[in-house]
């Protein structure tokens, strides 16, 4: 059998490396694709932009976030994805870039979450799928064994990592999204109610929505004000 640095499972690139920035520059193409195709709808005045944002989340970005539940992600790869889509977010409501509009103020008529949120919750629900999984299935072993190798306890007590900056994993994506550590989530998640009540919300991007809502300004482009008119 052949040895590879990456190969493709299930419709999505597989790496060595443990990362997944080649899976998603593949996935931001494939979207980038699909929306260009899409661009009359775009362009169509007599479509209201709740059913534009509508087509948006059907055909885009699940092509874009397809198993991104599975993703570890870097700092890099998040912004990249933000800045995807808050670009097509422009693109759909008519924003031009000498309009100065922020991505706050666009966030705020599309209603739609960021993408850091929309992966993180996805990640929270597969992992509190896999904690409730049959416990023969070879996920729900390799999560609470995934757990003690990085905290260095059970039977990888004597295990130690090699030198350098500890690689991410995607365990530790549960724990900048709910705030416990691995071992807590994993006591937490045995409660449905109690895991649901953590699960993960944009905090910042929340409170900026709310500050925008609650400023005097408005804009001047007229397919955001009738945008905002037409929404509520």
């Amino acid at each position: 059998m052949e040895a590879v640095n990456r190969f493709r499972y299930l419709g999505s690139d597989v790496d060595s490396s443990g990362y997944c920035t080649t899976e998603i520059l593949r996935r931001i193409s494939l979207a980038s694709s699909i929306l260009s195709q899409l661009d009359r709808i775009w362009r169509k005045s007599q479509l209201s932009s709740t059913t534009k944002f509508r087509i948006y989340n059907s055909c885009v970005l699940s092509s874009l976030l397809y198993a991104s539940e599975t993703w570890t992600l870097l700092k890099a790869n998040i912004a990249k994805l933000e800045a995807f889509h808050i670009t097509n977010q422009r693109r759909i409501l008519g924003v031009l870039l000498y309009e100065f509009v922020t991505y706050v103020v666009v966030a705020t008529l599309s209603q739609l979450p960021s993408i850091n949120e929309a992966i993180s919750r996805r990640i929270h629900s597969l992992f509190g799928h896999v904690r409730h999984i049959d416990q023969a299935a070879p996920a729900h072993q390799a999560l609470p064994l995934s757990i003690a190798s990085r905290q260095g306890s059970g039977q990888f007590g004597t295990w130690r990592r090699q030198p350098g900056h500890p690689r991410k994993c995607w365990v530790e994506q549960v724990t900048t999204s709910t705030g416990l550590s691995p071992s807590d989530a994993l006591s937490v998640v045995t409660d449905p109610s109690a895991w649901r009540a953590l699960r993960p919300i944009n905090g910042q991007a929340q409170r900026e929505r709310e500050l925008y809502a609650s400023s005097p300004k408005k804009s001047q482009n007229p397919n955001l004000v009738d945008y905002k008119v037409s929404s509520k």
